[in-house]
């Protein structure tokens, strides 16, 4: 009986651990950089500016290295680690004529502050802001890519744009919902398992990409998903996509896993053709 209430009382304390700040559960910041690209022989800028609040921001920028210039990539990085793990697999775009330009949330690099829903939400339309100005400053079209939980951040944030902003979108493993995929993960935990749906309603929804793609400014989105993804499933590619306003394509592969997709060769030159197809020439 006393074993049971112990039971019984830690199981509560959990759950209210928990709820004071589901929110924080999504973000696994790396505080510094492992490196920069003048390391790897690769021109960059760094780039400081200041999210809505006030919060102080670290990104980079890096221009294409080959001609002719097609354009500027915004890419916002997952949940983890920070800019200097995630660039290298975005650089490879530089070589295709793609100036890029990435940033870290708050908490996250050289970034300060502490990372939540609503403040990665706020840096990420921040980060939008600079990108558009850079873009019309440089002449070239515009495309947001979002990987993971950049891709479900910037799914809400392109959809509050401006028409002409954003001249195409990409999501690249995005779960479609906050309360859906903590749902799902406290699911895999035979502790939280019980608990997944009340657990589930403390997270924010608000920034939920679901809830605002189709009201995106017109803009052509490609989404990305392998089907082999254990950490976000398929489920929820085709669920954004289900949602979206057209014109709207889906890559699935059956074989790929978390945000795997532009591991191939095959995907890699299906995305260059993509962008030469819908992105305006400068």
């Amino acid at each position: 009986m006393a074993a049971s209430l112990l039971i019984r009382h830690a199981l509560l304390g959990l759950l209210l651990a928990l709820c004071a700040g589901c929110g924080h559960l999504f973000y696994f910041p790396e505080p510094g950089l492992r490196g920069t690209p003048a390391q790897a022989g690769v021109p960059y800028e760094d780039v400081h500016f200041q999210s809505a609040d006030g919060t102080r921001l670290h990104g980079w920028y890096l221009p294409a290295r080959s001609q002719p210039r097609r354009g500027l990539i915004y890419f916002l990085h997952g949940n983890a680690e920070n800019i200097s793990t995630h660039y290298v697999a975005m650089s490879w775009l530089n070589r295709h004529g793609w100036d890029l330009f990435l940033i870290d949330y708050r908490g996250f690099g050289l970034s300060e502050g502490t990372p939540d829903i609503h403040g990665v939400n706020q840096d990420a339309r921040a980060g939008l802001a600079w990108a558009v100005a850079r873009a019309r400053q440089e002449q070239l079209p515009l495309v947001v890519y979002g990987q993971s939980l950049g891709g479900a951040t910037a799914a809400t944030v392109v959809a509050h744009s401006q028409p002409g902003d954003v001249q195409a979108l990409v999501l690249d493993s995005a779960f479609s919902g906050y309360r859906l995929i903590a749902r799902e993960k406290l699911g895999d935990v035979w502790l939280t398992s019980p608990l997944r749906y009340p657990l589930a309603w403390t997270i924010r929804d608000d920034f939920s990409p679901d809830r605002y793609l189709h009201q995106r400014p017109p803009m052509p989105l490609l989404i990305l998903h392998g089907c082999a993804d254990l950490t976000v499933p398929c489920s929820h590619g085709e669920r954004l996509y289900h949602t979206a306003a057209p014109p709207v394509w889906l890559w699935l592969d059956p074989q790929r896993r978390h945000g795997e997709m532009l591991y191939t060769r095959h995907w890699r030159e299906q995305l260059v053709k993509w962008l030469e197809q819908q992105v305006p020439t400068p």
